[in-house]
């Protein structure tokens, strides 16, 4: 009996918990904090020479020492197909986020990508940075919670195009 204690305990100590703590977002959450709401498809991405600890995340080593998690600065640019909250001229709109410095691991921050040139659509909750570049409104950390891909499982009517009932059979 003391040697099955002793193993059990043992397997409580080597494993190690590799959770985080995440806030919730729900999209009431996500619609009161933004200041912009749009759906919009990347236009261009650019990789700048940024390099930034990651707010409110770090990885911690089995030695117990801790290192943020760091991510290289990207701009998104997004053609504006629809305003849902906010300034209804915008048009064309540039992202600031950012893509992993190192390789991912188990834990790590939610970031976002974009690939350019396709019809993906993303329904994205954002907020104004003071030099005019959008952030997503769950932060830098865990972006992928207020941007969000849109699948296209849907049929498009013309905006000409009034909807009127299907006629019947007398």
């Amino acid at each position: 009996m003391k040697t099955y204690l002793t193993l059990l305990a043992s397997l409580f100590i080597v494993f190690q918990s590799h959770a985080r703590l995440m806030r919730t977002w729900t999209f009431d959450t996500l619609n009161d904090k933004a200041t912009l709401i749009v759906i919009a498809t990347p236009t261009k991405v650019v990789e700048t020479s940024e390099l930034a600890a990651l707010p409110n995340i770090a990885t911690v080593h089995t030695n117990g020492t801790q290192e943020p998690v760091m991510g290289k600065g990207v701009e998104t640019s997004f053609k504006v197909l629809t305003v849902l909250k906010g300034d209804r001229d915008i048009k064309q709109l540039v992202l600031h986020h950012y893509s992993f410095a190192s390789a991912p691991g188990y834990g790590d921050p939610l970031l976002v990508s974009f690939k350019p040139g396709g019809k993906k659509q993303f329904l994205m909750f954002l907020e104004k940075e003071a030099d005019g570049q959008y952030v997503a409104v769950s932060g830098q950390t865990d972006p992928a919670f207020s941007i969000i891909g849109i699948e296209q499982n849907f049929v498009m009517m013309p905006s000409n195009t009034a909807l009127e009932p299907t006629p019947t059979a007398p």
